[in-house]
């Protein structure tokens, strides 16, 4: 084992010890996009007057003036060109350099220009370089054999390299490849101790490549090169030396490619290689991998079927190319054509209604009856596409799947036979191996192969203990899961088990709960936290998440309205379509999804855990969101524990009711999986029964629990019925193929600064102003003093829930924390519970992180003495108290609110509660959350002098929104406003604090 270093001193120091491996004058512009206004032939490029070539050359037509351009990928510093003239050369011309490749200036100009090889200093800066010639010296246009552009470049670019996907020839311990792509300054990739080693960078698309950077820890290489690659077998060096010096190699080179690798040829110490960072500068071209988007999403027109497609064939899965070729019958008297498919997108209206999947995009325009698309098309397996003519009429709607995956190559005893994986090892490929087979046929295949107890595994968990289960509670450290997975690979049928945890708000970066994004309403965000999440557990291989959830709040003492979406049933629709199309990334779930868990079926939030009391009028309230999760394609549902005095009289909770999850399968239509909350063992027979696919949690080593009883107790019919459903969406995620994440690089992919960012801006808009008397944003002199007291200001955990956490190894601040931190930077002074002279008090109160059950009593949702006295003693020592309120669910305020000169209602914020808090406070931005729920002016509005959360002894109605303190008459419009199916109007009641209240 090598030496310890002290790696953040050692990181540091290197910083310092810059060193520039090229001249300050280099070659910018070869191998650069290079343009002209016209060519003589095509042989006569522009690309060829900057290809490093002396026999190829760029010729123009035979007319002034001409010019040719070239974009140097990044601002540089200019001081020489060297132009070589074949015979036709210009008499006169200038050297021009601009920023943007429109406007530019002059850096050189001459009317006697002599042909041959000129060599001209200059001085200037930019980015784009043209020779604009104005008189020709022949009859013939203008001819450069080469057109040199030297200098330095400024800028190189965009850092494309950071968190990209990456592999070396070998590691060190626990110093990944991935550790030298991360951006910190306390992670290194380093090698074994021989040559050569490399270590290659995928960045994700054709790349031009301008400047790497090479920051080495002491062990560094004295000869190494620098190669590009496209396909990874094919190498391009682009830069070589035998003379590295270590410390922070700066590299100003010229390339392309998708791949870069730094290899390693000769050490410089009898360590291995290490780098701190491996920096490459320049820029992706991403439409080799995105689709033109040339329209926003659309529904199909009512005129379809005027004129037919042509290919692929309708239903067509088509397996050997991302790019298949669609054609279709001419319309005549048409002149264009344009062509719309259903690509998957971020930017969906997720507040309107209808299918995800149902809303087209126009990708091409043509002048011809056939398109092949520019793009490499994702995995996926319902694309439908159709053509407008230019008259207007449309064509038939067709669709077909694509699915080409990348086997992963890992040693856990599968072999690759005939392009498959072998995954009962038999030495041949079966049909359910075999991904170039329909879905339906590989399940058909599988089912056919398994015995009764294997079936039956498939619908339980705890694949830990037993390989053959079909699901695995999570969250696992990487490693531990990769390991777990690989025990499944070795089972008789190699069938792959699905991971899903709690990590309801984020997986490594965690964000606010539901009820705080509710009160932003921030939908395409929304969808960018789920898709953020979905990446983080595809890095690990979790393909699964106990979430979201599709309640409507509209009882207050329910505890886990903290986890729902406020008690507007619009906003939750919306809300549950963005978060499950982001984890499935699209509107249907694919092989690069993260199966979404719809809950609590049928809609807790209509009286929580215990009981759903909604009625034939109210329970089209509650079905809205659940609807919306179908129409974003979410294909897996958990019934809660809670029975229905509606759906099933007097029956158990919904997992084991028949009825309940009937009316989820007649009368909504769903043909996904059930997936029970997590119920006793005892239960788990009659659950199944009962409708049930998977039995949420469920260990089959129980006590006095067999799958032998199971399989004896609930029919064949039932179980195959199950497991269907439990095989078709594996297959569909591709785990059959794909089954492992990396966990050796991915966890240094995990809560990114963009990643971070994206939390901080959720936390930020959903932070609600309810009350200003003028304190903020605070206005403060430098040396000034504020206080931060309350329970909460140093609980880190009160800003989430479950098994998403708050990350401080990632950095993330409480309260207090992030306060010092931004008041440091405006001079301000922060102390914690008392201080000289203070300003002003921030205090933070609320109810610590609970789950199930309340942190207070339940039935006493306001402030306790404790935390009410701290608002108290600050008031009355004249201090203006700015509450920053940690609010989960909605609570009486009534007695403190006027004691407080501002309220900032925090919610459960996630791990950027804290920053986003300071930020409002500090006037960084200003507060636009809007409160989710209305506030009761008094507990009487919501439960009888000394009642308990029973009905009896409600005064709200559990299942209808808006009614705090309500009229019986503006009760019974609230219920006709549904009936009609319509959204009620927020105004109802009488709260402290209405729905959507803030300033």
């Amino acid at each position: 084992m090598r030496r310890v270093l002290g790696l953040a001193l050692a990181f540091v120091l290197l910083l310092s010890l810059v060193v520039t491996a090229q001249a300050a004058s280099v070659l910018l512009s070869q191998g650069k996009t290079t343009t002209a206004s016209s060519i003589e032939n095509d042989a006569t490029t522009a690309a060829s007057a900057t290809d490093g070539n002396p026999a190829t050359r760029w010729s123009s037509q035979f007319s002034d003036p001409q010019w040719i351009q070239v974009d140097l990928g990044g601002t540089a510093r200019i001081d020489g060109i060297t132009l070589s003239w074949e015979a036709a050369y210009a008499s006169a011309f200038r050297i021009q350099i601009s920023d943007n490749g429109s406007n530019w200036s002059d850096i050189y100009s001459t009317a006697t220009g002599s042909g041959g090889t000129q060599t001209l200093a200059v001085n200037g800066n930019g980015r784009h370089v043209r020779v604009l010639a104005t008189t020709r010296a022949t009859g013939w246009g203008y001819s450069l054999w080469e057109f040199q552009v030297f200098g330095e470049l400024i800028t190189a670019g965009a850092l494309i390299s950071e968190f990209k996907q990456v592999t070396a020839s070998s590691w060190e311990g626990g110093n990944a490849p991935a550790a030298a792509l991360d951006g910190r300054a306390t992670t290194r990739w380093s090698s074994e101790f021989s040559d050569a080693q490399w270590i290659r960078v995928d960045l994700g698309g054709p790349a031009t490549i301008n400047q790497v950077r090479l920051i080495w820890e002491g062990a560094y290489a004295k000869g190494y090169r620098i190669e590009t690659s496209n396909d990874t077998t094919t190498w391009t060096p682009i830069h070589t030396t035998t003379t590295g010096t270590g410390g922070t190699e700066t590299l100003n080179v010229s390339g392309t490619g998708r791949y870069i690798r730094m290899l390693g040829t000769a050490r410089a110490t009898g360590y291995g290689y290490s780098l701190w960072e491996f920096q490459v500068f320049g820029t992706v071209d991403t439409t080799t991998t995105k689709p033109p988007l040339l329209s926003a999403p659309t529904k199909a027109p009512g005129n379809t079927g005027r004129f037919a497609l042509t290919a692929p064939a309708d239903g067509a899965m088509i397996t050997t190319t991302r790019r298949p070729a669609l054609s279709w019958n001419a319309m005549p008297g048409a002149t264009r054509y344009q062509v719309w498919i259903n690509v998957s997108r971020e930017d969906y209206d997720f507040a309107a209604s209808g299918n995800l999947i149902d809303l087209y995009t126009k990708v091409a325009e043509v002048g011809g009856t056939s398109y092949t698309p520019t793009w490499d098309i994702s995995d996926r397996w319902t694309y439908k596409w159709f053509v407008v003519a230019s008259d207007g009429s449309a064509s038939n709607i067709r669709q077909f799947s694509v699915y080409v995956p990348t086997l992963e190559n890992v040693t856990d005893g599968v072999s690759i036979v005939n392009g498959a994986r072998d995954l009962n090892r038999n030495g041949a490929i079966e049909p359910y191996e075999d991904w170039r087979q329909p879905v339906e046929t590989r399940v058909n295949d599988l089912l056919g192969r398994m015995t009764a107890e294997e079936k039956a595994y498939q619908m339980f968990y705890n694949a830990q203990a037993f390989p053959r289960a079909g699901w695995h509670f999570g969250p696992a450290e990487a490693q531990d899961l990769h390991n777990i997975l690989l025990a499944s690979a070795g089972t008789r049928l190699g069938i792959p088990f699905i991971s899903a945890g709690d990590t309801i708000s984020g997986y490594k970066t965690t964000y606010p709960l539901q009820s705080a994004l509710a009160a932003a309403k921030n939908y395409p965000l929304d969808y960018k936290l789920g898709d953020m999440q979905r990446r983080e557990q595809l890095e690990v291989g979790t393909r699964g998440v106990l979430g979201p959830l599709a309640e409507v709040g509209t009882k207050v003492l329910y505890p886990r309205i903290q986890e729902g979406n406020g008690e507007n049933a619009e906003v939750a629709a919306a809300q549950v379509r963005a978060l499950v199309a982001g984890l499935q990334g699209g509107p249907e779930l694919n092989p690069s999804s993260v199966l979404a868990t719809v809950k609590h079926w049928p809609g807790e939030g209509a009286g929580g855990e215990a009981l759903i009391v909604f009625d034939a009028v109210t329970i089209k309230y509650h079905m809205v969101p659940f609807r919306a999760a179908m129409e974003a394609g979410a294909v897996n549902i958990m019934p809660g524990y809670a029975g229905s005095s509606f759906l099933d009289p007097g029956g158990p909770g919904a997992g084991d009711s028949a009825k309940i999850l009937a009316y989820l399968r007649q009368n909504l239509g769903f043909t996904g999986l059930i997936t029970t909350d997590w119920l006793p063992s005892g239960s788990w027979i009659g659950a199944a029964n009962a409708g049930s696919d998977v039995m949420g949690g469920a260990d089959p080593g129980a006590a006095g629990f067999s799958i032998g009883s199971f399989v004896a107790n609930v029919p064949a019919a039932r179980i195959n019925d199950a497991v269907r459903r439990v095989l078709r969406l594996k297959f569909q995620m591709g785990l059959f193929d794909n089954p492992y994440g990396d966990p050796v690089n991915g966890p240094y992919r995990f809560h990114t600064p963009a990643y971070t960012a994206l939390a901080n801006q959720a936390a930020r808009e959903s932070m609600t102003l309810l009350k200003n008397n003028g304190v903020l944003p605070l206005r403060l002199n430098r040396g000034d003093n504020i206080v931060v007291a309350g329970p909460r200001a140093t609980d880190s955990n009160a800003c989430c829930v479950w098994t998403s956490y708050f990350h401080q190894e990632y950095g993330s601040l409480n309260i207090l924390d992030a306060i010092k931190a931004r008041a440091a930077q405006a001079g301000v002074n922060v102390y914690q519970d008392t201080g000289p002279a203070p300003k002003l008090a921030v205090v933070a109160v609320g109810e610590a992180s609970y789950t199930h059950g309340t942190n207070w009593v339940k039935e006493q949702p306001y402030l306790p003495p404790d935390q009410l006295a701290v608002i108290q003693n600050f008031q009355r020592q004249g201090i203006p108290v700015a509450v920053a309120l940690v609010m989960p669910r909605p609570y009486v305020i009534t007695e403190w609110h006027d004691l407080a000169s501002a309220i900032v209602v925090t919610y459960r914020g996630g791990e950027e509660m804290g920053p986003a808090l300071a930020s409002l406070l500090f006037g960084d931005y200003a507060a636009r959350g809007n409160l989710p729920w209305q506030l009761p002016r008094a507990l009487g509005d919501v439960l009888r002098p000394g009642g308990s959360d029973i009905p009896a002894d409600a005064t709200e109605n559990w299942d209808l929104p808006y009614d705090l303190a309500a009229t019986p008459a503006q009760r019974n419009e609230i219920r006709a406003r549904i009936d009609a199916g319509q959204q009620p109007p927020s105004s109802y009641g009488n709260p402290l604090y209405p729905y959507g209240a803030g300033l």
